[in-house]
């Protein structure tokens, strides 16, 4: 009975969707009413079910790539790049340059919004639910609705509006029609239904994937502060005296106030993962932050998304793992050396660059190629596996080429080109004499370099960097965030991962809060209850350091507002002021590869800035094969040497001021909705 009922809820929201500036269908009479379908609690489980499951998440299957295989962003089949792709966090082989993330995504998004509203106004009026459940199930609604206007408003801006049912009668179409409405009105209504929710909502889900109330402040927190920085730092724009880009300036201090309150609500209620935490053993620590994605106990996990085997699946394993640890995938999933070098405890330059040669220009020696990177914070590693990382009962096994026999590591090696060359290695003669590389990253593909010992070495090891950029690492790094460490490589194909997305943790939240509260502190905003926001901003975030290993801040007084760091000099991130800036460098070693750090540069009105013309630098290992040996295939013990440059491909980025907000779909701008400026 309970997949009939879920069957019938499915062909029920058949007829159900539809959205603002659209003509709504009229459901046939043998079709299922909602009387059926909303009376009983196993009909409003089923709902909720598929409700949850069209909420606009980003997560594994989210792509960056527009209207990837027909699909609009959202659920592909295969994702081929995440928003990461844009950021300078991570890269891979596909990845030339800005890609706009599930452009024309709306129709979708309104059609979750009716369905919303749909439970808003019918729950009440079925007799057979307790006033308890239907109070509980449209708090749900008001979340589902707030999550669905975000996803819309941080794209678009302002947009229609619409808070109740429509219903078209054959001849009411004019009726019906909602215009946009002005951003900052957009995010007053996703306050409010998140306030609503809240209100309605108790502190425990009622199954898993479901919201609570502290799902809704976690969620509002990040609303609230996306909403707060548009209006400190956007510029608005008004189309016929709406103002459809932008938030008045004079709002910041009051969202950010709702961010930071809404932040506080989940003090006491999660806490950061630290199962397998030790302050003095880093490795400990690596693996305590890259097991914090993969415990479904986790105390940090506030609102996932779940999969199950055969029917939810996703492919991450497949297309990100190493490639020599798949079956036919791999190597979508390379971290930039610009994303390494924020973590502390690197030997760095005063360009906030990774030392690898010595005060001659010759490479410094490593007796691993991650020795390099031995002393940085533990959640580098938990985020990173290096060239000789142990993963899937398997070596990680990422190198640019070898250095022929007669080179001889203690003689020192120049380093190929200055620092801000583009130039080939190919067109290098020393290189060419010298090195021996490989077009392929596959053992059958590589022609391996025989040692006078008879060692059998293969030169790109068998994940890339091979001279093709093909299927292996294109940065001498490989990622770690949400791999499956025990999933046998025969099991790692197409559809099989299970594993749940993290769409909100407590991690954030923390850093939701420090930074509204220096928003706030160094903006004359005040939050009753609150005596020292700088003191609150100091202390959150040294909770999200300490965990990570990073180096702790001495004192509030090290958020100041004194002069930010320019990216030519270390800062990492462009920011009005030092203090704002630590906190959004924290942000984009924390959150990295979740899908957060492309939202944040919009918001905060940057992304034009850091990512313009701008080629991803990257860090080749090269092994000595002089003394080398392999232990197994992918493990080979020797001499490394480290060469840090420009990504060879030369793929440059740049992000367009005008994509800080999305055209308006062109079906809608035919139905008379206002277009935003400069892009429609």
């Amino acid at each position: 009975m309970k997949h009939s009922i879920i069957k019938l809820a499915s062909v029920a929201f058949l007829v159900m969707g539809a959205y603002a500036c659209k003509k709504l269908d009229v459901a046939p009479p043998n079709i299922l009413t909602d009387e059926v379908v909303l009376s009983t609690p196993e009909g409003i489980k089923a709902y909720m079910a598929s409700l949850y499951g069209r909420l606009p998440i980003e997560d594994f299957k989210y792509s960056a790539t527009d209207n990837t295989f027909g699909y609009r962003g959202f659920n592909t089949w295969n994702t081929i790049n995440s928003l990461s792709v844009n950021t300078g966090e991570n890269a891979n082989r596909n990845s030339g340059g800005f890609q706009n993330p599930a452009q024309g995504w709306w129709s979708d998004g309104y059609s979750v919004i009716r369905y919303a509203n749909n439970l808003i106004e019918q729950l009440p009026k079925q007799p057979a639910l307790t006033p308890a459940n239907v109070k509980r199930w449209v708090g749900e609604a008001y979340f589902m609705r707030a999550y669905t206007y975000f996803a819309l408003a941080k794209r678009y801006g302002g947009v229609p509006l619409v808070k109740n049912m429509q219903q078209y009668t054959g001849s009411n179409g004019d009726q019906l029609f909602v215009q946009r409405s002005s951003e900052d009105e957009s995010f007053d209504l996703i306050r409010a239904d998140l306030d609503s929710a809240i209100n309605r909502l108790g502190e425990t889900s009622e199954n898993p994937g479901r919201a609570n109330k502290y799902v809704a402040a976690a969620f509002k927190s990040r609303a609230m502060l996306y909403a707060g920085s548009v209006a400190r730092y956007g510029i608005p724009v008004s189309v016929n005296g709406v103002m459809v880009n932008g938030i008045p300036a004079a709002k910041a201090n009051d969202y950010f106030k709702e961010a930071y309150t809404a932040a506080k609500m989940l003090e006491g209620k999660y806490s950061l993962y630290m199962k397998s935490w030790s302050a003095t053993d880093k490795t400990a620590a690596a693996n305590n932050f890259a097991n914090l994605f993969l415990d479904a106990g986790s105390p940090e996990n506030i609102f996932t998304k779940g999969y199950s085997f055969p029917d939810a699946v996703h492919s991450w394993d497949h297309l990100y793992n190493p490639t020599h640890m798949t079956q036919s995938g791999g190597d979508r999933y390379c971290p930039t050396l610009d994303f390494v070098e924020m973590f502390d405890g690197l030997n760095k330059n005063a360009k906030g660059q990774l030392v690898t040669t010595n005060a001659s220009g010759a490479y410094l020696v490593y007796n691993s190629a991650a020795e390099a990177f031995s002393n940085a914070e533990p959640r580098l590693r938990g985020s990173v596996l290096f060239s000789g990382s142990k993963h899937k009962g398997a070596t990680v096994d990422i190198r640019r080429g070898i250095f022929v026999e007669t080179i001889d590591p203690a003689t020192p090696v120049q380093k190929f080109f200055p620092d801000e060359s583009k130039l080939a290695y190919s067109t290098l003669a020393f290189y060419k004499d010298n090195v021996k590389e490989s077009a392929q990253a596959n053992a059958s593909g590589q022609t391996v370099y025989k040692l006078s010992n008879g060692v059998q070495l293969y030169p790109s090891g068998l994940d890339g960097v091979s001279s093709a950029k093909g299927y292996a690492s294109v940065t001498g790094f490989q990622g770690r965030k949400y791999l499956l460490p025990d999933l046998a490589i025969s099991n790692t194909n197409i559809h099989q991962s299970t594993q749940p997305w993290i769409e909100l943790r407590y991690a954030e939240v923390l850093l939701n809060r420090a930074e509204a509260a220096l928003e706030l502190f160094q903006n004359n905003g005040t939050v009753p209850g609150a005596a020292d926001l700088q003191q609150d901003a100091f202390e959150c975030m040294n909770l999200v350091r300490n965990r990570a290993g990073a180096q702790l801040l001495a004192s509030k007084a090290d958020l100041s507002s004194g002069a930010a760091l320019t990216l030519a000099a270390g800062g990492y991130a462009v920011a009005p002021n030092r203090a704002q800036q630590l906190i959004r460098v924290e942000r984009k070693k924390e959150l990295a590869m979740e899908n957060k750090t492309y939202w944040d540069l919009k918001r905060w009105r940057t992304f034009d800035q850091e990512v313009n013309a701008r080629i991803w630098r990257v860090c080749m290992p090269f092994l000595f094969a002089k003394g080398a040996t392999a232990v197994a295939a992918d493990d080979v013990q020797g001499k490394w040497a480290l060469d840090c440059r420009y990504d060879e491909r030369g793929s440059a980025f740049t992000f367009p001021v005008r994509n800080y907000y999305e055209p308006i779909p062109g079906t809608e701008i035919t139905k008379g909705l206002y277009g935003n400026p400069g892009l429609n």
